[in-house]
């Protein structure tokens, strides 16, 4: 019998794992713009779309050792920050796609909205497929059944994304646009309050007094994005 019941399980785990697909695969933090597909081979048993067009993924990220914390997810509260999850009609099956490493979550314990800091060890990304009013959802899913696996976000990501290059109190903007800046000590007090309007290449002195470890918030149109920068 528990050979049996063991070859159900693996069964079901195949099944899933063909209603759903994560590219590329494998992923991780640093691997850009993901593409996520559902009920590619017509079966939906792990959520029921009930004819329903507009579905949405609540996702969330794991950043410590406990793998039954999203450390960083979406505030399910508000259906605009999830991640539309739409049918298209032209291939026959949902489609996402989105970026993990740029975009807002709520951090967890303090509830504060934020994007993930540079150098965050990101274990595994977790979601679940969902309706408009939130009122049905699937079961919680793991990223790392469908090829996202543990990686270190990276400076030089982030550097490459947007345009954006940070070292000893300097922030050198290559792209043009209006750029909110905010910087934080160790102890979280805002020390620099900025408004920069780019319109060519800059570098800009962001003139911190001390020396030490800081957190950044860029915010601009496109994106927002909290990092670590060092001052020696």
């Amino acid at each position: 019998m528990r050979i049996k019941l063991l070859c159900l399980a693996l069964l079901m785990f195949g099944i899933s794992q063909a209603q759903i697909e994560l590219v590329p695969d494998p992923c991780d933090i640093n691997s850009g713009t993901l593409t996520f597909k559902y009920g590619e081979l017509g079966d939906y048993s792990v959520f029921d779309p009930l004819s329903d067009p507009n579905l949405y993924l609540y996702t969330g990220l794991q950043t410590d050792a406990d793998p039954l914390t999203w450390d960083y997810h979406d505030d399910f509260t508000n259906v605009s920050t999830l991640i539309p999850l739409t049918y298209d009609s032209s291939l026959g099956y949902y489609v996402a796609t989105f970026n993990p490493a740029t975009r807002n979550y709520i951090e967890e314990p303090m509830l504060n909205t934020t994007t993930i800091p540079s150098s965050t060890e990101v274990f595994d990304w977790y979601f679940l497929i969902t309706n408009s009013d939130q009122s049905r959802q699937s079961a919680d899913l793991k990223g790392s059944d469908y090829g996202f696996g543990s990686a270190v976000l990276s400076v030089e990501a982030f550097d490459i994304t947007n345009g954006i290059s940070i070292g000893n109190g300097t922030l050198t903007f290559n792209n043009a646009a209006q750029y909110d800046i905010a910087v934080y000590d160790v102890l979280g007090k805002k020390v620099v309050t900025k408004t920069l309007n780019i319109t060519s290449k800059t570098t800009h002195d962001l003139q911190l007094r001390n020396t030490g470890v800081y957190l950044v918030k860029i915010n601009s149109s496109s994106y927002s994005r909290t990092v670590k920068m060092l001052k020696y």
